[in-house]
């Protein structure tokens, strides 16, 4: 039975024979379209350049209309225009003829002009007034007085408001009467006389006193620099005092009117012929345009004007002491010029900021001085070249008879029967003339002062006189701000921008990837900051800056010289910002940071631009600091700050706070019944400022007025402040190891910002010059005049800032206990003047010269020279390019590292033996040069298989080698000229020298260190916070250490946070029994993983067995103990940036530090010895063989007989010092050529 499913399987048949016809249909449609579509293009692109023919067409017709209707609108304007011109001319003419008929008609009536009665009253309007201004009268109403000006904001003391001339005949007609009268000049007008105070006006507002005005922030009343009786105004001043201050007041108006005279030429005859001001008023040579223009300077006086006249008020008949530079100070500005003269100044690395940098203001500064000095030696006649609308600094007066006996144009003339020198003074303001100027320019404030000041003394003298309230002025005190401000101001430290809301402003949010949300951050950090200035050229402000930049854990300081421009410190670039954020979806630390504000030349002009004051000198340095974490309190900045101003200053109690000021405060007191802070008269008996502050015992309050806290070295509460916040013996010591030049009384205290050589030669770049000329590092370029770095026209005088060259000093590191210069260099670097270079070297191997081969050669020296015959070089010289230059890096940071390792070694006697050392074998490669086998070591090129051009340097190790093996092998090099100086020497005295064991630090890492040698600083920290002051004892051993390895160059300072430090300090005892600095970098030892091609160094013991299997097979066997050169502290190895965090510390002031080179206290630090060691032999493997057993830096090699030792030997020491030569073979510590039985007998100490 069919249940319809045939009739459903129909349909569907159905249905699919519809559907295949369909996409049949479609098929043929969508090949017939684009058939279509093909044939079409062609007919479609002839359309389009049809259109676009006839747009271009309508464009050209429209721009052809439009200029032809341009042409005639502008006809047509054209003649507009002349009808307008002919219509206006008619009507100018009706309306001067009008008037010309009016005027006639005047004439003839004769009536009064008003014009004839103002010229006529005007005189006496200019006369009054500047003897109004002078105190020349009273004739003030009380009702103008009351009008107060304001000052302007330019700085000028120009305060008047004027008003018209009242009419003078009031008996003419009412109609004429109202016109209105002429002005003084085409637009002037008179000042206003209530503008300029009286004498009983100046008297009442002295008695009264003045209301005080301060800046926001925190203030604190009743302190002995803020008094409560004069917090709100001034106190009153006595009359007696008032009736000085008026009398020099109006003395000092008179001299600037009779600077105003001087400047101005077409008056000045008659001011000199005058014999007061009323003559001078009252001559008539002196025109009414005249008595208009120097009264209107007279009543708005630049307040250098002002300035000047209060110090002509003291200048007496004494001549000017320029304030000028040192010559300290100019060579020192030379010092880059010198830099280049040497070759050392090569091109730099780009850096994050350009290397000088200087506003405006600044360079203008620099300008006026030189053009004054130059107007000073070179004087223009005032009357052919002065204009007579620009006054001169220095007003001339021809020439005199006398032109002999006068040798200089700056003179004193008498203007108006006072006597006036021709230049504004250069010496520094006294503080009575500084009253006058406050008084004179009553709506100033400090801010105009300071931009007078000559320089920083001047300047610091009225900072300290003005934030002890010496001066009645409204204004003045602001300058002080708040208590943080004013006690860095106090100290020298002089801040003129500062920003304190990081807290704040700093947030970070974060979300989890466990939500339904995905991971998102939102991060903001910020970093408070201060802008400052110190004094430049000062010894606290040197102590200063550099406490500052060794603080690079809490602080980041960048220093800019504002005389040189130079910017003498800044930090790595990745340290510059000081605000960033960074936002997104996903994990934070995958995502970039976006510096919104950080240190560099526009934040410079920022800066310059939002400060509200500026110096009128650039002896000053400009300090930036900010915080090295985001998100600090702005009172963690300020602390870091004050405490190293009070280390800087050498304070040792909190009352030592005021010794920078006590000169001054030694001569003020505080009167008894006002409290008004004045001087103290001379034979007066009155307690100073400076008294009242060294009576009692301070105290720290806390803000809730109760006594603060604190926990001494051994953890106890008390009331006083820490030791480490003062100056300490371990501060002394520190101090006499970085500024060693005080100790001798020098008088250069410029900071130069070069810590260490290291340091130049990193920032200086590469040598190019030297790299080009082919150079070795003891060569100087053909511009160089010595070595040492020293001009020719400098009369010895060394470098401040430092340079490369190798004899070349950093006179801020410069320690004279060092010894001779001549153990800063090697034999192997030092010049041989003193032995022709034909003499060493045969011909085939001098490059850069020709010389001559001697024409008699020994058989011995024939054959020597004879093994180079066929010996063709791996390379022709200069070919390989790259290899080059690599290997001219080697040789440079090669000598640079050296002169930081044997500046950084503390071994007692180290520099002198070194010095002997070096001095006995440039003897001895003297004494090989006089002999006939002065050519043995080709053999041991040969012998090793390198060719001895394979670099330039490669003969001379190779001659370096020999000489140094030879000391110890039979010859009669003591007894000639060369060495019978050195014959008892501990050096060649092998035996003797094994009875007196070096005293040196343990080599022993962290990893090796037994337990109980950990025991005294486990229980010290386990009893004591992170920040706890270390026992003085630790701390003036570490501290002294710390900064004679900085000073080399071997520690940096770390730019860490405390979490990321490593390692700590300590100071232990070693085997003298004396302390010594230890690193503990314990925690670190766990992550240490070696590669698997580093061997560990073997036991002590192996050196003993190896000599003593060798000598059971060779009876006649021959030793030769070769240990490495190496300081105290830390090995000649270099640390690469990326690994220098892992050896971090901090010491006692919880400073932090990076080591350049591995330290000896790195755990497993013996392994990176022994690895670089055996990379050493590791080239010359075939060639040495089992001759040669290594164990750390101890190199045990073993010979037949004497002569195979020799050779075994030489090839040792060629092998060790040659390329990169940095390592080097200590002689103190050698023994050569010795048998066993005398290894059987050494002590331990010297094959640890």
């Amino acid at each position: 039975m069919d249940y319809g499913h045939q009739q459903y399987i129909d349909t569907l048949n159905s249905r699919k024979t519809i559907v295949l016809r369909a996409l049949e249909r479609l098929e043929r449609r969508v090949t017939d379209i684009p058939y279509n579509q093909q044939k079409w293009f062609k007919w479609v692109r002839q359309c389009q350049d049809d259109e676009e023919n006839t747009r271009e067409n309508e464009k050209k017709k429209i721009k052809r209309e439009a200029a032809l209707f341009k042409r005639r609108t502008k006809d047509a304007q054209s003649r507009m225009r002349a009808l307008r011109a002919r219509e206006d001319q008619k009507r100018q003419e009706a309306y001067l003829d009008e008037a010309y008929n009016a005027r006639l008609s005047e004439e003839q009536e004769a009536e009064w002009d008003p014009i004839e009665d103002v010229i006529e009253d005007e005189r006496g309007n200019y006369v009054d007034l500047i003897k109004h201004i002078l105190f020349m009268t009273e004739a003030v109403e009380d009702t103008d007085a009351a009008s107060k000006p304001a000052a302007a904001s330019d700085g000028s003391i120009k305060e008047p408001t004027s008003t018209p001339l009242p009419q003078s005949k009031a008996s003419k007609k009412s109609k004429k009467s109202k016109s209105t009268p002429v002005a003084n000049g085409p637009d002037a007008k008179l000042p206003d006389k209530a503008a300029h105070d009286t004498k009983s006006q100046v008297r009442a507002r002295l008695r009264a006193g003045v209301k005080l005005k301060y800046a926001e922030g925190m203030h604190v009343a009743g302190s002995i620099d803020n008094p409560r009786e004069t917090h709100e105004k001034t106190a009153p001043v006595p009359d007696d005092e008032i009736d000085q201050l008026l009398q020099d007041m109006g003395e000092i108006k008179h001299l600037l009117f009779c600077r105003l005279l001087l400047a101005h030429a077409p008056v000045l005859p008659a001011a000199i012929r005058a014999s007061s001001v009323d003559e001078f008023l009252d001559d008539k040579e002196v025109t009414d345009t005249d008595l208009r223009d120097i009264a209107l300077k007279l009543d708005a006086p630049s307040l250098q004007d002002v300035r000047d006249a209060c110090a002509d008020l003291g200048r007496g008949n004494e001549d000017d002491e320029v304030y000028s530079d040192s010559a300290e100070e100019t060579e020192v500005d030379k010092s880059a010029e010198r830099m280049k003269k040497m070759g050392l100044s090569g091109a730099k690395p780009p850096h994050r900021m350009p290397d000088n940098w200087a506003p405006d203001r600044e360079r203008k500064i620099t300008e006026e001085k030189r053009q004054r000095q130059q107007e000073a030696d070179h004087l223009p006649s005032f009357l052919g070249e002065q204009e007579p609308d620009k006054a001169k600094t220095v007003i001339d007066f021809g020439t005199f008879e006398d032109e002999v006996n006068s040798s200089s144009k700056k003179i004193r003339v008498k203007v108006c029967r006072r006597f006036i020198y021709n230049y504004p003074s250069e010496k520094a303001l006294s503080r009575g003339g500084w009253l006058q100027f406050c008084l004179i320019a009553k709506n100033s404030d400090l801010h105009d002062a300071i931009k007078l000041c000559r320089h920083w003394d001047e300047f610091f003298h009225l900072n300290i006189l003005a934030n002890f309230q010496y001066f009645p002025a409204a204004n003045w005190l602001i300058w002080k701000g708040d208590r943080l401000r004013q006690q860095l101001l106090q100290l020298g430290f002089i801040p003129y921008m500062r920003f304190e809301l990081a807290e704040e402003m700093s947030e970070n949010f974060q979300t989890g990837s466990r939500g339904r949300d995905r991971r998102a951050h939102m991060i903001s950090e910020a970093r408070n900051f201060m802008c400052a200035n110190v004094k430049r050229n000062d010894p606290v402000s040197r102590r200063f800056l550099q406490y500052l930049s060794m603080q690079s854990n809490k602080v980041i300081v960048l220093i800019r010289d504002a005389k040189t421009s130079k910017i003498l410190c800044q930090p790595p670039e990745d340290q510059l910002w000081l605000n960033r954020h960074k936002s997104g979806m996903g994990r934070a630390s995958k995502n970039e940071w976006t510096i919104r504000a950080k240190v560099g030349p526009e934040f410079f002009e920022k800066m310059e631009r939002m400060r509200e004051w500026h110096f009128g000198f650039n002896d000053y340095y400009d300090v930036y600091v900010w915080d090295f974490e985001p998100g600090q309190s702005f009172s963690q900045l300020y602390s870091t700050v004050s405490t190293a101003l009070f280390k800087a200053n050498s304070f040792s109690s909190i009352k030592d706070a005021y010794n920078s000021a006590a000169p001054i405060l030694k001569t003020i007191t505080h009167d008894r019944e006002t409290f008004r802070t004045r001087d103290i008269k001379p034979g007066e008996d009155e307690t100073s400022l400076w008294d009242v502050l060294q009576r009692g015992k301070p105290i720290v309050f806390d803000p809730n007025h109760q006594p603060t806290q604190f926990r001494d070295g051994d953890g106890q509460a008390t009331e006083e402040l820490p030791k480490r916040l003062f100056y300490t013996e371990a501060d002394k010591l520190e101090d006499a190891l970085l500024f060693p030049e005080e100790l001798a009384g020098a008088q250069k205290a410029l900071y130069s910002g070069k810590n260490s050589d290291l340091e130049s030669f990193a920032d200086g770049g590469i040598a190019w010059d030297r790299f080009v000329q082919d150079l070795d590092t003891d060569e100087d370029t053909s511009e160089s005049e010595s070595s040492n770095g020293v001009d020719e026209d400098d009369d010895g005088d060394e470098e401040v800032d430092g340079d490369d060259d190798d004899d070349g000093d950093d006179d801020q590191w410069e320690d004279e206990s060092d010894g001779d210069k001549m153990s800063e260099t090697s034999p192997r670097q030092s010049k041989r003047h003193d032995r022709p270079q034909h003499e060493r070297l045969p011909p085939q191997l001098c490059r850069k010269h020709e010389w001559e081969v001697q024409p008699y050669l020994s058989k011995e020296e024939k054959q020597d020279l004879g093994i180079l015959e066929g010996w063709n070089p791996p390379h022709e010289y200069g070919s390989n390019v790259e290899a080059e230059f690599w290997t001219f890096m080697d040789r440079e940071k090669s000598r640079v590292f050296k002169r930081s390792w044997y500046a950084a070694d503390l071994s007692p006697g180290s520099q002198e033996k070194r010095h002997e050392a070096d001095v006995i074998l440039k003897q001895m490669i003297d004494y090989i040069d006089t002999r006939t086998d002065k050519f043995k070591y080709f053999h041991t090129l040969r012998f090793l298989d390198v060719h001895p051009d394979s670099n330039r340097r490669t003969a001379r190790d190779a001659q370096d080698a020999r000489a140094m093996a030879m000391l110890f092998f039979p010859s009669d090099f003591t007894s000639s000229e060369h060495g019978i100086l050195h014959k008892d020497s501990l050096i060649l005295n092998q035996a003797e020298r094994t009875r007196n064991p070096p005293v040196r630090r343990p080599c022993t890492s962290n990893k090796f260190q037994p337990r109980s040698f950990w025991e005294e600083w486990d229980a010290w920290k386990s009893n004591h916070g992170r920040y706890d002051e270390y026992p003085e004892e630790w701390d003036c051993a570490i501290r002294p250490i710390i900064a004679k390895l900085y000073k080399a160059g071997v520690l940096g300072n770390a730019y860490l946070a405390p979490g990321d430090i490593p390692g700590r300090a300590t100071a232990a005892k070693n085997p003298t029994g004396e302390r010594d600095i230890y690193i503990d970098l314990r925690q670190m030892q766990e992550d240490i993983v070696w590669p698997k091609d580093v061997q560990h160094p073997p036991s002590k013991e192996h050196i003993r067995l190896s000599a003593r299997k060798f000598a059971k097979e060779h009876p006649n066997a021959r030793f030769a103990a070769l240990r490495l050169w190496s300081a105290a502290h830390f090995w000649p190895l270099m640390v690469g940036h990326d690994r220098r965090q892992f050896q971090a510390f901090t010491d006692a002031l919880d400073r932090a530090w990076e080591w350049n080179f591995v330290p000896k206290d790195m755990p497993y630090s013996e392994t990176s010895m022994h690895h670089s060691a055996r990379l050493r032999l590791k080239p010359f493997q075939k060639q040495l063989g089992e001759r040669v057993v290594l164990r750390r830096d101890l190199f045990l090699v073993m010979g037949i007989d004497e002569a195979d030792l020799l050779k075994y030997t030489t090839a040792t020491i060629f092998a060790i010092q040659t390329e990169p030569w940095r390592l080097e073979v200590d002689l103190w510590r050698s023994f050569v050529n010795v048998d066993m039985e005398f290894l059987e007998g050494l002590r331990e100490e010297w094959l640890d």
